[in-house]
Formats: structure tokens, sequence, C-alpha cells
């Protein structure tokens, strides 16, 4: 679809919403009537831009605690019915509860499309390996037909995985996470599995919930595997990459996506860093408006090799991430490549301990395996100068085993910033 038919598209799909949602999510309408805009005022996409207020998660939140409403206002009033309630990681705070009402989710559908480029086709096993906060994402195969099988994500399934792998032959897999790519290299080998013989029917595989490390990427390579990495769309929809794999489409057909100045209200240049701001045009999922995710991405809206004209981004990282080190802008991104590097820390399991945003050093801390003889000594030192080569500063690095910082979050995915 050309461009300017699916901004016409998106305006119509927005027309819609906005007057359904007012009605029925009690956050919506009182963030919109302290605002003074009502949605008979937006006319045009350009209307929607310069009068339409915004959300947040912390505006969520505050409705939440405020309202004893455990949706925090974006649950949907009768006439829709309330079918199935997700959630998103809490990496970042509590977690929000993500209700789906009534209807059939067109966003659902779109996420079929990423499975049928990666070659799924019908009676195809596809198997999924999800966290049962993310509630129901075995149906986005069923809609092309394909049949899923389940698992925890978690280590103890390696060994079922691996057996039903040999035995069913799936064409894709959703999700792996470092969690587990570092958990398949070691435990299959310790059961005796042939990673290579394991994935060998599989297609393509989607990875999500963190930055993926040029380590990890390396090492799933060796298996014969091809990744499709896979972000979240600021709670509303997704975006993951096509075969060509550079940057991540998403469905502008299912989400309006603002690519702003962090902070501000103008658009950031195609291609330049800015903060990413979703709405979506699927009432029937979590109704958020204009919603400011904190996410840092890069954006473009050029046309892709693989002939998509929807656009494309690359996260980098979150608002509240950038930590200023004696002026210097440091990321997690950037810390991780350091990391990653070292053979006991491979997994990137760390955290930035901060008291706030601008400090004198980096501190870190850092999860190491275990199962090494290396002493702990030598492992420190090596992180240090792993990071130092790669940002120019020496960090103060405290170590703590793997499995002590993987209780603090879900298995794919812990808090990056703690406060000090």
């Amino acid at each position: 679809m050309s461009r300017a038919d699916l901004a016409a598209l998106q305006e119509a799909r927005l027309l819609e919403t906005l007057p359904f949602v007012y009605e029925r999510s009690d956050l919506i309408n009182s963030i919109w009537r302290t605002a003074g805009v009502h949605p008979r005022d937006i006319r045009t996409l350009d209307d929607f831009r310069e009068r339409a207020p915004f959300m947040s998660k912390d505006v969520v939140r505050q409705y939440r605690a405020e309202h004893h409403d455990p949706y925090g206002g974006v649950r949907l009033r009768d006439p829709s019915r309330l079918v199935a309630v997700m959630s998103t990681s809490g990496t970042t705070g509590d977690p929000a509860l993500l209700p789906v009402t009534d209807g059939v989710p067109i966003s659902g559908l779109g996420f079929s499309r990423d499975f049928y480029e990666i070659g799924v086709r019908p009676d195809d096993y596809v198997f999924i390996a999800l966290f049962t906060f993310r509630g129901c994402g075995w149906e986005m195969p069923q809609r092309l037909g394909a049949v899923p099988v389940l698992f925890d994500h978690d280590a103890s399934e390696i060994d079922r995985f691996c057996r039903w792998a040999l035995e069913l032959r799936p064409t894709s897999m959703f999700l792996l996470s470092g969690y587990l790519i570092n958990t398949f290299a070691t435990e299959a080998e310790r059961l005796g599995y042939d990673l290579t013989d394991v994935f060998s029917s599989i297609k393509g595989v989607i990875y999500g919930g963190e930055p993926l490390g040029t380590r990890a990427r390396a090492t799933v390579s060796s298996w014969g595997v091809e990744l499709f990495d896979h972000s979240a769309l600021g709670d509303v929809a997704w975006a993951m990459e096509c075969r060509e794999h550079d940057g991540m489409h998403f469905p502008e057909d299912l989400a309006f996506v603002e690519h702003l100045e962090p902070g501000g209200r103008t658009p950031a240049a195609d291609g330049e860093l800015g903060e990413l701001v979703v709405t979506s045009l699927d009432p029937h999922l979590s109704p958020y408006i204009r919603f400011r995710s904190d996410d840092l991405v890069r954006l473009t809206e050029t046309r892709c090799a693989c002939g998509r004209t929807h656009a494309r981004l690359w996260p980098v990282g979150r608002l509240g991430d950038e930590t200023i080190v004696n002026g210097r802008v440091v990321m997690p991104v950037d810390v991780w490549r350091g990391i990653e590097r070292v053979d006991a820390t491979s997994a990137a399991l760390f955290q930035i301990i901060r008291p706030q945003r601008e400090v004198d050093s980096l501190r870190l801390r850092v999860g190491y395996d275990e199962s090494l003889t290396t002493p702990v000594s030598e492992i420190r030192d090596a992180v240090v100068a792993a990071v130092a080569a790669e940002l120019d500063i020496e960090p103060d690095v405290e170590l703590v085993p793997e499995a002590d910082l993987l209780k603090l979050g879900p298995p794919h995915k812990i808090p990056r910033m703690v406060r000090s």
C-alpha cells in the first residue's frame, strides 16, 4: 500500500476509534476532558497531532492507585465484554494489566503476517515458549491454520523442547531470549542433543525481550538458526524484522505511530533518534491513545528492500536509561557489548547502579556463571577491561551469581537501572 493510501486508512480508523474509546474508557475520557478536547474536534491526522493529549505509564498507574482500578482506567465499559487479561512484564515498574475485550482484535491478524514471512503455513507446528503474563500468543499461528505447541520459558523445558522438535519438526519458534540462548547452549550439550539437528526444520525463530548481542546472535547462527528480532510497540502492538534484517517493521494499519523529539511534540527527523508515541487503531485491544512509550528509537519511512512500505524502527533504549558519567552519555546497550564478550558473563545479565541520572563513576552489578572454574577476581578484571575498551570508562564492578539476578524479573529480562 502506498504511503498516501496508508495514511488515509489510518485516518479513517483513528476517527472511528477515538469516539468509541472516549465513550467507554474512563481514563481516556478523563485525560481528554482535562485537556478540553473532544473526539469531534479531531477530523484529520493533523488535527490529532496538534490537539490530542498524551498519556503515559505513570498516568495509568496514578489512575489505578487513585481509583482502585486494576486496569488503570483503560478497560472499556459495556457493551464491550472482557474476554482475556494480559500484562506488561513490569521491568520498569509495576506490571500494567492489559484487558482484551469482546470482538476479534485485528492486532492478532497483523502478527500472523510475521509468522507467514518466516515461512509458517497451514498444518505446520510452531513452538511457543512464552510467559503466562503475556497471554494468548498461541492464537497468532492458529490464524494461519498452524498448530501451536506450548512450552514454559524455562530451563526445565529444554529436554522436552529438544525431544519434541526432533519428533514434530516445527517450522518456527516464538520466543527466544538471551536467557534461553544461554540455557540451550549449556543444557542441550549436557543432555546430549545436537542443536543443529534440533533446529534443522525451523525456518526462523523470533527473538525478543531485550537487545540481541553480537555474541548471542553468533551462537544461534552456529546452530543454523535465522533469528527475527522483535520488539513491543508501546504496549499497543509490536515490530519485527523481515528477511532483510534491516530494522523492524510495525503494522501501520493497526497502530498510528509518531516519532517525536524525546519528551516533546516536534517530529524527529527520519532516521534520527526520537521517542516512540503510539495510538491503537484497534479499540478491542487496550485502548492506548497517544501513549508516550519512553522508548527511544531510530525510525524511517523509506521503503524496505523487501518491498514493504510500512515503516521500520531500531530500538535504542528507554528515555530514562541515559546515564551521564562525567558528561558522557552511557546507555545499557553500550555496556552490553563489553560484558557479553567475557565468557563468564556472556549472558549479559547486569544492572547499572546509580543514585541519579548524572554520576561521577559507572557502577555495575554483573551476573557471572558459577559453573565455571575461573576465579571471581579474574572475571571481574576481564569485565572491567572489556567495558573500559568499549566505553573508554573504567567501571566499578560488583559480581553476583547469575541466579541472583534472574530472581529480579521474568526469566527473559531484568531491571537494568537500579537506584542506590
